[in-house]
């Protein structure tokens, strides 16, 4: 009797753990097919798209309040390469982040330029990338706004990417000649400004072009929110504002160019993610405003369902 009393409850314990298990939120791992909204740590861990590609994170985590010179922006994965700040200012500060799932984010006065967070390291090197990022910002009052920066100063070598007064979102590939470049339509700053967006940017590692740039040849691609950024014309108007009469030419984008001459090797050259080195001014632009959080670089380019989930895992949602 006391037997078979035991053996029930042990049925009914590894009955009452089958479920836990399938309760959201108490797996670790990969997400199971019942439990895709799991909400997943930003680590270059089993779940992440292309994990083994992924050369650089920084979760952009501190004790609040200023940063100071020198301090080392750490690795989010062993073995991977930090940062270092440079200050002058005290413009660069930690503060809790407002996104689930996060610690704290880096926050930028931009009131001096030359407060940066930069490296020069071999895993910034690539020939083919995925860029990853979440910015809490305004659309910039004038010209234009680096959001990322790495280029012998816009002479053949590099790649950045930046917002413009308009709400354009750029990404540029340098080469010799004429850069290769994609621009989206105007962003709508009530659905962007002071937001917390994810924006990512994967670029193929395409240079060369035999052809025009009709449908957007240029092998790049820019998301917000896990949607990429293409305008269908009219009907989005809750994330683009204004005309953007070009899309049907550059594959829903309002502007593309493969560019000319040669795209220089990368290597050495420092990546800034915020402030702006004096040796590194062109093309002319202003200091990163605002907050940004869990910066990550693949050396490939990330699929639209990859770049979804990553989105999706890290939000939460």
């Amino acid at each position: 009797m006391n037997k078979t009393i035991g053996s029930i409850m042990m049925i009914l314990l590894s009955v009452s753990e089958l479920a836990l298990a399938q309760i959201p939120g108490t797996q670790t791992g990969l997400p199971s097919a019942h439990n895709s909204q799991e909400c997943k740590s930003p680590d270059r861990a089993a779940w992440m798209p292309k994990a083994n590609n992924v050369k650089a994170l920084w979760h952009m985590d501190g004790t609040a309040g200023t940063i100071a010179n020198g301090a080392s922006i750490a690795s989010g994965f062993s073995g991977g390469p930090a940062a270092a700040a440079t200050i002058s200012g005290n413009t660069l500060s930690y503060a809790t982040s407002t996104i689930a799932n996060f610690r704290q984010a880096i926050t930028a006065t931009g009131a001096t330029a030359t407060d940066t967070i930069s490296l020069t390291n071999s895993a910034t090197d690539v020939s083919a990338g995925t860029w990853s990022f979440w910015v809490k910002m305004a659309i910039p009052s004038s010209g234009q706004q680096r959001l990322f920066y790495k280029s012998d100063n816009n002479s053949g070598a590099g790649y950045l990417a930046a917002i413009y007064s308009d709400g354009t979102l750029e990404f540029v590939k340098v080469k010799s000649s004429s850069n290769m470049k994609l621009q989206t339509c105007k962003l709508n700053s009530t659905y962007f400004a002071n937001t917390w967006r994810h924006i990512v940017i994967t670029w193929d590692g395409t240079t060369t072009y035999t052809a025009d740039n009709v449908t957007n040849q240029t092998g790049v691609k820019m998301y917000i929110d896990g949607v990429e950024l293409t305008n269908p014309g009219a009907a989005d108007t809750t994330r683009f504002t204004g005309t953007c009469s070009n899309t049907g030419n550059y594959g829903g984008y309002a502007y593309a160019q493969p560019g000319s001459g040669t795209a220089g090797a990368d290597t050495g050259l420092p990546l800034f993610l915020m402030g702006i080195n004096a040796s590194y001014t062109s093309p002319t632009a202003t200091a990163f405003t605002g907050s940004m959080d869990e910066f990550m670089i693949w050396n490939v380019a990330l699929s639209a369902a990859e770049v979804a989930a990553v989105y999706k895992h890290q939000k939460c949602n």
